[in-house]
């Protein structure tokens, strides 16, 4: 005889909110969903955060509520506003970390993969290492004028309460784009990401293990 569980009433109610707004959700995805939501919100705030004309505000805020709903209902962290920009500037230094003689801090763009459209500031040499008339410069592409020449990002795939989690590595183009941003590609001589990887951005206080 196989036994079926009963969904708590709050979640119930939660799936019936969204069906208000035209968004017919399956209760028992409740948590993929919300997880989902703030994939989307991470990114687009990350995306915009350079823009001064853009309402941060509505980011800040849906990025609390779903913190909040998921931890209501039981589910996994998901970042707050706050946790998101701690994150990106956890990547930014260890890049920084990394950079000989001066350094100052670029735009790039991801451009394909789990991360793409996300925008970041990421530091890398103010200056060609070695000189640009170093006659063995075209030794070190990597020590160019600009932001890391690779970069790894974390992802995460599957359902919310058993992921995957791996890495993507991008690899910067040669040139900025009319905006002045790097774009950075996801490696072809990589693996590919699973299918439905997404980024993951991590929150530090609330990590199991």
């Amino acid at each position: 005889m196989s036994t079926t569980f009963a969904l708590p009433v709050a979640v119930v109610h939660a799936a019936e909110a969204f069906a208000r707004g035209g968004e017919h959700i399956a209760p028992e995805l409740l948590d993929v969903h919300l997880a989902e939501i703030a994939d989307k919100a991470s990114c687009s705030l990350l995306r915009d955060r350079f823009r001064n004309d853009f309402p941060h505000a509505a980011y800040h805020e849906l990025l609390s509520t779903m913190a909040a709903l998921r931890a209501a209902h039981g589910f996994s962290p998901t970042p707050t506003a706050a946790e998101v920009m701690d994150w990106q500037d956890r990547q930014r230094i260890v890049h920084a970390d990394a950079v000989r003689g001066l350094k100052t801090q670029y735009p790039v763009v991801f451009v394909d993969g789990p991360y793409r459209g996300v925008e970041m500031a990421l530091d890398g040499p103010a200056e060609p290492y070695p000189n640009a008339d170093d006659p063995l410069g075209f030794l070190a592409d990597g020590w160019i004028a600009g932001p890391p020449a690779f970069i790894p990002l974390p992802i995460v795939w599957g359902d919310s309460g058993r992921p995957g989690h791996g890495a993507v590595r991008y690899k910067r183009g040669y040139a900025p784009d009319v905006e002045g941003r790097w774009p950075f590609r996801v490696r072809t001589d990589d693996p590919a990401p699973p299918e439905g990887a997404r980024p993951y951005i991590t929150v530090p206080a609330a990590q199991e293990g």
